[in-house]
Order: C-alpha cells, then structure tokens, then sequence
C-alpha cells in the first residue's frame, strides 16, 4: 500500500466543514490572544529555557503526588462538603468517646492526623 501525500491529505481536510469550523475557532483564538497581548507572553514562554524551568517547578514529587491521588481527593471532598451541608446536633462527650469505636471515625482521625503532621512540617 502507497502512503498517501500529506499535501493531498491537508486538501482533503480543507474540505471538511468540521475541520473549517475547527480552524475557524482556532483562528478567532489567536486573534483574541494576539488582541489582549497574551500571544507575546505565550510566546515569551515558550523560549526552550523557560519552559525547562517551569517543567522542573511542576514536575515535583508533590505534584506528581497530587496528580495520582486527584480522583480520590475530588470524591473525598465531594463528601466532606456534603457532610457539612448536613444539619448536625451538639453530641455529647459520652457519644463522641463512644464514636471512636468506628472504623471510620478512626481512619478519618488518622488521615487528619497524618494532614497535621505534614503541615507542621512545613
């Protein structure tokens, strides 16, 4: 099977009104960038030696980090924010001793826990 020329493929696409609308946009959102000057900072960014420098800054431990565990701190405050929406009664110091038979309880304190200690090592 011959490859096809890529001048032939372009021409073809051209001819797609998706593409068009595509390439539309694309061109609309230049022109917006180049119009409020956000182009030449983009394009100041892009100099290879900042780009390296910005890489290195993201591509931390704690970012890669975060970056793992997003689906999981995303559900998790999902929840927390569902709890706090919740109407709650005062509990008694009887029912909260009582409360830390829970399992969950006691992996949430422990997740605290662990959340304290990071921050007080920073």
């Amino acid at each position: 099977m011959q490859a096809r020329d890529p001048l032939e493929m372009l021409i073809e696409e051209l001819g797609d009104p998706e593409f068009q609308e595509a390439l539309d946009k694309l061109v609309a959102l230049v022109k917006a960038l180049n119009k409020s000057g956000l182009l030449d900072v983009l394009l100041a960014m892009a100099d290879e030696e900042v780009v390296s420098r910005l890489s290195s800054m993201l591509m931390t431990t704690g970012t890669m980090k975060l970056a793992d565990n997003i689906e999981a701190l995303t559900r998790a405050a999902g929840e927390v924010a569902q709890a706090l929406s919740e109407p709650v009664e005062p509990v008694p110091p009887s029912e909260l001793v009582y409360s830390l038979r829970d399992p969950e309880v006691l992996r949430g304190l422990a997740r605290l826990l662990a959340v304290l200690r990071a921050l007080g090592r920073t």
